[in-house]
């Protein structure tokens, strides 16, 4: 079966003035304290009321300067920022000049603002700008046809171009997700998938669920959600309708092909919160699959931790922490994780251009985990949060990393949520492993290194002596430059697939004690010595 995959829950944000976070697709601090209203079952999420432009952008401005990693260069981005959003009516022209910024509509002036004479103040630059949008909207009729949302985008998409791979817009709808994603919200617990066949099917049902309570099962066909039928609905329909405030009643109609019947269930929403932790033992080696980090992260690794020591008993062989495809999420619950094995001293750094960028995070935790052997498996898809843990791991001697190198998503993200209930997602850190270097780009490389054992007779102390001068020449750089990335990353190439051989090497790594020794303390070398 085939499809794409969305997992349908609500988020309810708790009121903070900020969330940090490190990933690839969801990012770091969010500045504003408003609380999103729960929508209606069954009805499309409104669109937020305050869709005014003009203030949108002074506020993503305010933001870019304040925080953003680099210092921006205003007058190169306002110009860039204001084509994207006139791109609607090409008779609108820009053109700039040292001292003013003109806005033309078929050749005749609309309005001309002088430019500010400081190209980093993102307040000054914000409100010049706002004036040109507002006047540009009043003189054109295109622009005043034109969805407010859809003119939004457009601005900011062409603003975070012109900052760095990162940085990035999410329009209202994708950011309910992203908060999500971060911290749950009302629905049901299910992971549901468009067939080929335009068929919506429950992929997966959460334990503990109101739908696993209801009895709702993996492979059921969704027909109906509260009377109203879903077939060849697309899927931000489904999701708009098993969404909702928890406590809410929701009722399923669904086939159920192995009976050959239709089913209905009824159920309440309740607070649900994605999945990122899932325990499947090997013999006697516990596999622990975690493909992301929000705020059920730690707790439920440890939980799965202690099904594992519980299920397979003392002869257990170890740990494999499986972040193939990882794409990151919360910081602090990377350093949670990180803290599950490396009980005190430096797990990761950051640095960047704002103050409260700068920090060192430390391990304090006296619950660490030190008696049992740890594996993790990266590929060219795990980043950010995923890099964070599997480089403090490998720098700190806790594990040994297995796999291809990972993606290179070496910086933090602050997300500002903005007026319109959107984010405005930027890079505002660099991240920097215990022994000082950043994999920014590079990626984090593995002790082993899955591409090079042509058969499992290769597999061995050869193999890891081998890896250890090219593990010490990538800890030792600190601002590689492009030809050296390019380089590096080709001597373990990032792939984008999880095979299980991957697993059949950790595995085996794990039950041979003195080459998993030999291992770990050639990934530590470098941190060891700095």
């Amino acid at each position: 079966m085939s499809g794409q995959l969305i997992s349908f829950f609500r988020l309810a944000l708790p009121r903070t003035a900020a969330i940090l976070l490190a990933a690839a697709l969801v990012a770091s601090c969010a500045t504003s304290t408003e609380v999103p209203q729960a929508q209606a079952p069954g009805h499309s999420p409104s669109v937020a009321a305050d869709v005014n432009i003009e203030r949108i952008v002074l506020q993503a401005y305010r933001a870019i300067g304040d925080r953003h990693l680099y210092q921006p260069d205003f007058r190169a981005l306002s110009a860039e920022t204001y084509r994207g959003f006139a791109d609607a009516d090409p008779a609108l022209s820009l053109e700039t000049s040292d001292a003013a910024f003109s806005v033309k509509r078929d050749g005749r002036e609309v309005m001309t603002r002088a430019t500010p004479t400081d190209t980093s103040d993102g307040r000054a630059w914000g409100g010049m700008l706002a004036e040109l949008l507002a006047g540009s909207m009043a003189s054109s009729p295109a622009l005043q046809a034109s969805d407010r949302q859809a003119l939004i985008r457009q601005a900011m998409a062409a603003t975070t171009k012109q900052l760095d791979r990162s940085s990035r817009y999410a329009d209202p709808e994708e950011a309910r997700d992203n908060r999500f994603q971060r911290g749950g919200g009302g629905g049901i617990g299910i992971t549901v998938e468009r067939t080929d066949e335009k068929r919506i099917m429950v992929r997966a049902v959460q334990a503990g669920s109101p739908s696993a309570k209801a009895g709702l099962q993996a492979g059921d066909q969704i027909l109906a959600i509260n009377g109203e039928l879903m077939v060849d609905r697309p899927l931000a329909d489904v999701v708009r309708h098993l969404r909702g405030t928890v406590g809410t009643p929701v009722t399923l109609t669904v086939l159920r092909p192995a009976q050959g019947r239709e089913l209905t269930f009824g159920m309440k929403r309740g607070r649900i919160i994605p999945t990122t932790v899932v325990y499947e033992r090997r013999g006697d080696v516990a596999l622990i699959m975690l493909s992301g980090f929000n705020t059920a992260t730690t707790d439920n690794l440890r939980t799965a931790i202690d099904k594992a020591r519980a299920e397979i008993g003392p002869s257990i062989a170890g740990l494999i922490i499986d972040m193939r495809g990882n794409r990151g999420g919360l910081l602090d619950q990377a350093q949670a994780v990180a803290e599950v094995f490396i009980g005190d001293g430096t797990i990761f750094s950051t640095q960047g251009r704002h103050p409260d960028s700068r920090r060192t995070y430390k391990s304090s935790n006296p619950r660490k985990i030190d008696d049992l052997p740890v594996v993790v498996l990266m590929n060219g898809g795990s980043a950010s949060a995923a890099e964070i843990v599997a480089a403090a791991l490998q720098d700190r001697g806790r594990a040994v990393v297995v796999g291809s190198t990972s993606y290179g998503k070496g910086t933090v993200q602050t997300v500002v949520r903005l007026a319109n209930e959107g984010e405005l997602i930027l890079t505002w850190s660099r991240l920097q492993a215990p022994s000082g270097y950043t994999w920014n780009e590079l990626g984090v490389l593995p002790s082993i290194c899955t591409a090079k054992i042509g058969d499992m007779g290769q597999f061995g102390t050869t193999l890891v002596d081998a890896n250890q001068s090219t593990l010490m020449r990538w800890h030792a750089l600190r601002n590689p430059t492009s030809q050296e990335v390019t380089d590096l990353r080709k001597i373990c190439p990032p792939g984008d697939s999880s095979p299980e051989r991957d697993i059949e090497i950790a595995s085996r790594l794990l039950r041979d004690s003195t080459l998993y020794a030999h291992a770990l303390q050639a990934g530590a070398y470098q941190a060891a010595r700095q």
